[in-house]
């Protein structure tokens, strides 16, 4: 199988180059306030990258997560469901917005289930039912996020709203390119007076896309190319034609995305794209979204190469990994793939037919990176 060939390489390296604490860096002004929030996936390694400026702070995190170093009030919520310490955090991030003035807020993916606050007229447990019911329903993030805003005390910019003084935030964006007010569900916008983007999944394709041109073997598809040579050790840069990076965040159906991506690989050696597919829940078995598109590409493919799908955070959806490098043509099953994938079980798959990736907790949480390699 597939170790620690070129494809994982460049996608460790883009996660490097893309980590929230490096990224926060370059976006933080002297003039911004010292006393922070920050929410979600990502919340304790933005806080961290700005650790020398921060006064006061308050952390809202997924449990699981990457705890800030930094010192700080830290909540710990449930995801992507919400729990008892979801509420718990949203009365706890309430009392801290109440008690300072100017505040520097870092928004992050992830945030929407970790931290809540029911709006008047919602119980707990009516939003602990719809929220399963929104995610499990395979909808476009944007419109399980619209659903939530309406029955939450703090997304929608409500939290801004309890803000006395200056509302600065920074964005880690896991969503729709432009879409800021979805990430976390958009506590703080509409509402802040100042609102700039950190990265996005488009800072997490061109990274790959940059290294990719720089690292890649000779000519892969002439059968010439190795994919097994490691990095640092920089070639002579790839022709432009040769690497399809695609700019458009892959948000489609995951077996349109599939065929999409197939067909992209037909013109080009190697192929650069991200996004986030969407999918219907149909079982209990383990996976993500990232995981069932390699699959699904790996089933649809009939041609050579090699393709690693990786998540940015480092876990997708519940399978425990990463993502899933795979050679192509694939040697699988159909007759199980197909059923596995009838109850979401994407992960089973995956392992009979690639290599599933293990790290650390990256830390990122810009969706999903898919490397294509023809050969």
């Amino acid at each position: 199988m597939i170790k620690d060939n070129l494809l994982r390489q460049i996608y460790l390296e883009t996660l490097r180059r893309c980590a929230p604490a490096l990224l926060v860096r370059r976006a933080l002004r002297d003039d911004m306030p010292r006393d922070v929030v920050a929410i979600g996936k990502s919340a304790g390694a933005l806080l961290d990258g700005i650790a020398g400026h921060v006064r006061d702070a308050f952390v809202a995190i997924p449990e699981g997560y990457r705890l800030p170093e930094t010192n700080a009030d830290v909540a710990i919520g449930g995801h992507p469901h919400y729990t008892d310490a979801s509420f718990e955090a949203g009365e706890r991030l309430l009392r801290f917005v109440d008690a300072h003035d100017d505040l520097l807020f870092l928004i992050s993916g992830g945030g929407s289930a970790c931290v809540e606050v029911p709006l008047d007229g919602w119980t707990r447990e009516e939003l602990v039912r719809e929220n399963a019911r929104l995610i499990a329903g395979g909808q476009p993030i944007g419109a399980i996020n619209a659903a939530r805003r309406k029955m939450s005390a703090i997304k929608g910019g409500r939290l801004a709203r309890r803000v006395r003084g200056r509302c600065v935030t920074l964005v880690y964006s896991d969503v729709s390119t432009g879409a800021l007010g979805d990430v976390a569900s958009g506590p703080t916008i509409p509402g802040s007076d100042e609102v700039q983007l950190i990265a996005d999944n488009r800072t997490l394709v061109a990274t790959a896309a940059s290294l990719t041109r720089r690292f890649a073997p000779p000519s892969p598809a002439s059968g010439r190319g190795n994919l097994d040579a490691p990095l640092p050790r920089e070639r002579e840069r790839v022709p432009e034609g040769r690497v399809r990076v695609i700019d458009e965040q892959i948000e489609s159906d995951v077996e349109q995305a599939a065929t999409f991506l197939i067909d992209q690989m037909r013109h080009a050696d190697f192929v650069v794209a991200g996004g986030e597919p969407t999918i219907a829940v149909r079982g209990e078995g383990r996976g993500g979204r990232c995981i069932e598109l390699a699959v699904r590409v790996a089933l649809q493919a009939d041609l050579r190469g090699e393709l690693l799908f990786g998540s940015s955070d480092g876990v997708d959806g519940n399978s425990g990994v990463a993502g899933v490098a795979i050679r192509l043509p694939s040697a699988v099953d159909r007759a199980f793939a197909e059923r596995e994938l009838a109850r979401s079980n994407s992960l089973a798959v995956a392992t009979a037919i690639g290599e599933p990736i293990i790290i650390p907790a990256a830390g990122n949480n810009l969706r999903d990176l898919y490397l294509l390699a023809r050969s």
